[in-house]
């Protein structure tokens, strides 16, 4: 099987990782797409990745990422372990491009509210649950998984995979659960010490917020 296939679909370009060093297959995708005959003809495609069985670090996806825009391609979706598609999920709103500053209306406009997310079941490894709103669990967030908030996050049951509250940069967004140990824990643009993953339950129901410049655990109720 070759380092990097590509295949013409109706959604984009999909381009399926083989077998090999992570260099090698850099080195291959960056020839690929730096023919004199191909240069122009990916500018500005759309990428769905297959990466089959393959672990890709987060530093490894962000160079992915950098090269494809180089070429005006832009990664819209990731297929592969259940590893791969919470580093896609994490990566979609850790970068996130600054906008420009609109001018205020001339007419007033009706912002329509966006109501919360809820979910009556387990997150279980591999799933990735994304909401512009709130989200509301009746039940866990098993290791593996990943939710993802623009508003508050709230788990009836444990945390113990990825959760990000607030993920537009709302500073001001909740992560409330019955035990909180997530494998990782962000609030706007702030990440929780890695010490908040193995802490052990001090109170029945616990929040985390960000207070004095960080991400602090309490009572749920203080």
């Amino acid at each position: 099987m070759s380092l990097v296939t590509f295949k013409g679909t109706r959604d984009g370009i999909a381009i399926t990782l083989g077998e090999g060093s992570w260099r090698e297959v850099m080195s291959a995708l960056s020839a690929m797409l730096n023919r004199p005959n191909t240069r122009t003809f990916f500018r500005g495609a759309r990428v769905l990745l297959e990466t089959h069985g393959r672990t890709i670090a987060m530093e490894q996806l962000e160079e992915l990422t950098m090269l494809l825009a180089q070429h005006d391609m832009t990664l819209i979706s990731m297929s592969g372990s259940a590893q791969v598609q919470t580093a896609f999920a994490l990566l979609r709103t850790a970068v996130r491009p600054t906008e420009p500053v609109a001018e205020p209306p001339s007419v007033p406009q009706v912002v329509a509210e966006i109501l919360p997310l809820v979910i009556r079941k387990t997150i279980r490894s591999g799933q990735v649950v994304q909401h512009a709103g709130s989200i509301i669990i009746i039940g866990d967030v098993n290791p593996g998984a990943a939710v993802i908030a623009d508003g508050d996050l709230i788990v009836w049951g444990k945390v113990r995979g990825v959760v990000h509250a607030g993920a537009k940069g709302d500073e001001k967004a909740i992560v409330g659960a019955l035990m909180l140990a997530p494998t990782q824990l962000r609030i706007g643009h702030y990440l929780a010490p890695l010490s908040t993953s193995t802490r052990q339950l001090r109170w029945p129901a616990e929040v985390a917020r960000v207070k004095q410049g960080q991400i602090q655990v309490e009572p749920w109720g203080t």
